[in-house]
């Protein structure tokens, strides 16, 4: 089976005597949505291509576990700690069962705000991974519900924006436009200028953190292949321009292609035009 040649996580594994890395770990981000209340879910992903192409044409399932009423807080519903050490619990041993059962799943992404944490596997033998899933639940005391998607339907909300494109997936057309958060790195002038040119084309400002050099602007843009990288032909030259970095949470290859020592990849490289340009430009 195709999933077989994937380990069920990408996590990096080592020699625990001699520490010695015997595989790396697999590239990931931590990606922000925003749910239509304004409120916020973090997203992170496993970003490994050849997995996601196998992925696209096989079941997606997300579990959802129920948490206690003492796990989350009551300010947010977000988990508190004791509630995250259980429900990592639950994966670990989930992950654990699946390599002993030889059963052809991965872990493809995690979901945590919104009263909890949901998981998210590709499999080819739905009917042993959900009882594998219902024996580990059950050894941790979850209540488990587990739903059945396309990696399509779900891609905005746990792929990368650039990844979508790359996959070709054909996501649903009020799906393909959505606020997205863009993070920038550079010295406190800079992000200053940054800040100003982004605003002019749109963009809202949410945040700058003066020790981390970080600053997070959003706008509604398209996500699909090619409107997403009409964004980036946009923003990463003018960050570029003023010295500072796009930090490249959105794309496949990351933050380390737009560093300042570096050329810019051509594709990021260009003005943009067309529709794209009317429709997402200065306003």
């Amino acid at each position: 089976m195709t999933l077989l040649q994937f380990p069920v996580t990408g996590e990096q594994v080592s020699n625990d005597e001699t520490e010695e890395v015997i595989r790396e770990a697999e590239p990931h981000r931590a990606l922000v949505r925003y749910r239509p209340d304004g409120g916020e879910l973090f997203i992170h992903t496993r970003v490994n291509m050849v997995l996601l192409r196998a992925a696209a044409s096989l079941p997606i399932l997300r579990l959802k576990l129920t948490p206690r009423a003492d796990e989350l807080t009551a300010r947010d519903t977000l988990l508190t700690p004791k509630g995250s050490q259980r429900s990592y619990a639950f994966l670990e041993k989930l992950c654990q069962d699946l390599a002993a059962a030889n059963c052809p799943a991965c872990y493809i992404a995690e979901q945590h705000g919104a009263g909890g944490r949901d998981f998210y596997f590709t499999t080819e033998d739905i009917a042993g991974f959900e009882q594998i899933a219902g024996k580990a639940a059950e050894a941790l005391a979850f209540p488990l519900t587990l739903e059945r998607h396309s990696l399509a339907a779900l891609a905005p909300l746990i792929l990368p924006a650039e990844a979508i494109g790359n996959l070709r997936l054909e996501i649903a057309a009020d799906a393909r436009i959505r606020p997205t958060r863009f993070e920038f790195w550079g010295a406190e002038p800079s992000l200053a200028k940054l800040r100003a040119e982004l605003e002019k084309r749109g963009y809202r400002f949410l945040s700058l953190e003066i020790v981390s050099r970080e600053l997070r602007m959003a706008k509604d843009v398209p996500i699909d292949g090619e409107g997403f990288g009409s964004v980036l032909k946009e923003i990463v030259p003018l960050a570029r321009s003023l010295q500072c970095s796009y930090r490249g949470t959105e794309t496949v290859e990351g933050h380390e292609q737009f560093l300042l020592t570096r050329p810019l990849p051509e594709r990021y490289s260009g003005a943009r035009s067309g529709i794209f340009s009317r429709l997402f430009g200065r306003g």
